[in-house]
């Protein structure tokens, strides 16, 4: 066998959400192939790979493997790269990370927008389910591990449920929560259980972290495409595994966006947008259980505060749990919270964004695990990763990444959080505007903590520590350093 070094090494291009990242990538695949590289392009979701295809220049050969265009996507691509019948294959980032990752050697691999590099699945399970979900599995100091002697059965559950759910008439006693954690299992990640709740159930959660980065290694060249890199939970898992950055070549030019931009928080200074906070009825605190008929939630209220100063059609991009029933047809595009690739409301000058992004105590219990497993904080990346980037994606799918559009922009965000990561990456000159967090009926958020280590950070701000070294003595990361150092400076002035 041929001993080949890993590849540590990932070129980024790093650009705003339609500067014209996949455009200067598509310009130079013709050279790139003309030159004998071979080269894998792996998209976040199906639906944008036709529009990718639509701007290939004319008379260019590729291939689409996904599972639209064949049944069996892992066979088929591994075989492709094996064979480079086709030395331009479009793929999904989901197909390419489920193959062998020595497949990669000698491709160049073109990642669109960041993959995701870890999961936290966890699901309530009732005493039957746990009945089941213990035939093959045991319990020892809060987690499952496979029974000794029962990792067939555990393969043949999973295959029988599988089948099943093709449609084969068969019985599976599985659930589908029951087999993602008979998978997690299957494949050594961590799996939890935690002590039982009031109603009798138990919660069972693992941490998956991604494969990836062994597929990153094994490429003989490897871009990502993406409107930010530093600070996301990619960047937290690309520093545990060693991996350094390099420029992209297929980085656009990028002038900023010229429209005059507007951002609204719709929670007050200092306070963190929440499902706990915006749950709440108007008038008595109950919570979102508890609502009775015709009662509204604080959410409510917000659309409703919005939408009186909004124009044209905006663009919604909520939680699946906000129902706004009352909404009439046609107020609004309501929009996927993922909306990459979402390019048909560029004429729309306003964004609502009503959707969260923090850990919730069963995320938090996994950032703690890898906090104590890679001796390094994870909370803000997740932050990053959960709400930021979604936010920044959501409010470019207006008129705003329209060079010619000289209509003001209206974006209505969940917090100050949100409007200051907007301003710091991609819209330096808009302007905050905290009226409508004035007129906002918001609840308490419960989930609100203050960080234990803050003192201690303040004590090393006041030494003249710089944050790189605070950042290794404790633990905080990096990222949140500046607005803590803000805060402390605020403080002394005060």
């Amino acid at each position: 066998m041929i001993n080949i070094a890993p590849n540590k090494v990932i070129h980024t291009a790093v650009s705003a959400p339609g500067a014209g990242k996949t455009q200067a990538l598509i310009t130079q695949i013709p050279s790139l192939l003309s030159a004998g590289r071979s080269i894998v392009l792996a998209l976040p979701t199906l639906g944008l790979t036709d529009s990718f295809v639509s701007r290939l220049p004319a008379g260019l050969s590729y291939c689409v493997i996904n599972s639209t265009t064949c049944d069996h996507v892992s066979s088929e691509l591994t075989a492709a790269l094996k064979k480079k019948a086709n030395h331009l294959i479009i793929t999904t980032h989901q197909s390419i990370f489920a193959v062998r990752p020595n497949l990669l050697w000698g491709w160049m691999l073109v990642i669109d927008e960041l993959p995701p590099v870890v999961d936290f699945p966890a699901f309530p399970f009732e005493p039957s389910e746990l009945a089941q979900l213990f035939v093959n599995a045991m319990e020892h100091d809060g987690r499952l591990y496979i029974r000794e002697g029962c990792a067939g059965a555990i393969e043949t559950s999973l295959a029988t449920f599988k089948a099943v759910s093709a449609g084969a008439e068969r019985t599976s006693m599985l659930s589908k929560e029951g087999a993602r954690i008979y998978e997690c299992l299957k494949d050594g990640h961590p799996v939890f259980i935690d002590s039982e709740i009031p109603n009798g159930n138990r919660y069972v959660r693992a941490v998956v972290e991604s494969s990836c980065w062994d597929t990153f290694a094994a490429a003989e060249e490897v871009h990502v495409l993406a409107a930010s890199v530093i600070g996301s939970q990619f960047d937290d898992f690309a520093q545990v595994h060693g991996v350094t950055y390099a420029r992209s070549d297929f980085t656009p030019a990028f002038d900023g966006y010229t429209s005059v931009v507007t951002i609204y928080p719709v929670m007050p200074k200092g306070r963190n947008y929440s499902k706990s906070a915006v749950t709440m009825t108007t008038h008595d605190g109950s919570s979102m259980n508890q609502q009775k008929q015709g009662e509204s939630l604080v959410i409510d209220e917000i659309l409703r505060a919005v939408l009186r100063r909004t124009t044209g059609t905006p663009l919604l991009f909520s939680n699946s749990w906000a129902s706004f029933r009352w909404l009439t047809r046609g107020a609004v595009h309501r929009c996927s919270i993922d909306s990459r690739g979402l390019n048909e409301y560029q004429g729309e000058t306003d964004a609502i964004l009503l959707f969260g992004g923090n850990p919730s105590p069963s995320d938090q219990l996994a950032l703690e695990f890898l906090a104590a497993k890679y001796g390094r904080e994870f909370r803000q990346g997740f932050i990053v990763s959960r709400l930021l980037e979604p936010s920044l994606q959501a409010v470019t799918r207006t008129a705003v990444r329209d060079r010619s559009n000289t209509k003001p922009i209206q974006l209505f965000v969940q917090d100050g959080r949100v409007a200051e990561y907007l301003v710091y990456t991609y819209m330096p000159h808009a302007v905050i505007d905290w009226s409508l967090s004035e007129i906002c009926p918001v609840g308490e958020d419960r989930r609100t903590t203050v960080d234990v280590r803050r003192v201690h950070v303040c004590e090393l701000f006041a030494q003249g520590k710089k944050n790189a070294e605070i950042a290794r003595l404790t633990g905080v990361h990096r990222n949140t350093l500046p607005s803590w150092r803000e805060d402390w400076r605020a403080g002394q002035a005060a």
